[in-house]
């Protein structure tokens, strides 16, 4: 049976080679990808509608995919997406965020043949990559790592079951 997969644990490691060995790469660059393509615009779209009361494309959208209440849905969903990029960028609750943000990528790829979009595989990147984050976490770069967040829930749930 294998103890150990990897290098030499012993060895000096560097800290910049750990970096490119950890899912931080795919989380930064995924949230980067996804605040300047779609969060960004999205955030000013429904600060726009909401404050300025201007017409947006994606109320009209969200209407005519025959949504309830798409005033109140569209800037909810133009907010999540914003505040997903960010938490992804800085790796601040990564896993939770990756399961908030799912329903929104389902979503989409549901409405978006009907729709017409040319995004849908962005949406279905973005899903496999909400699940590898869910599934492995925010990696050694992040604000998780930083602050420990979730390190200990595991060995918590298994210290409480002591009978």
């Amino acid at each position: 049976m294998i103890d150990y997969v990897g290098g030499n644990p012993a060895a000096n490691q560097n800290p910049w080679s750990s970096l490119l060995k950890t899912i931080a790469v795919l989380r930064i660059g995924a949230g980067v990808m996804l605040m300047t393509r779609h969060g960004w615009s999205a955030a000013v779209g429904a600060y726009e509608f909401l404050w300025k009361e201007q017409n947006w494309d994606w109320v009209k959208i969200f209407n005519d995919a025959g949504l309830p209440y798409p005033q109140l849905l569209a800037p909810a969903v133009a907010i999540v997406v914003a505040v997903v990029a960010c938490a992804w960028i800085t790796g601040f609750l990564t896993r939770l965020f990756a399961v908030v943000f799912m329903p929104v990528v389902a979503g989409f790829l549901i409405l978006a043949p009907k729709a017409g979009s040319i995004y849908i595989e962005a949406a279905w990147l973005y899903l496999l990559i909400a699940v590898t984050l869910l599934l492995f976490g925010s990696g050694s770069i992040s604000m998780d790592k930083l602050f420990r967040l979730g390190e200990s829930w595991g060995s918590r749930l298994k210290q409480k079951r002591d009978w």
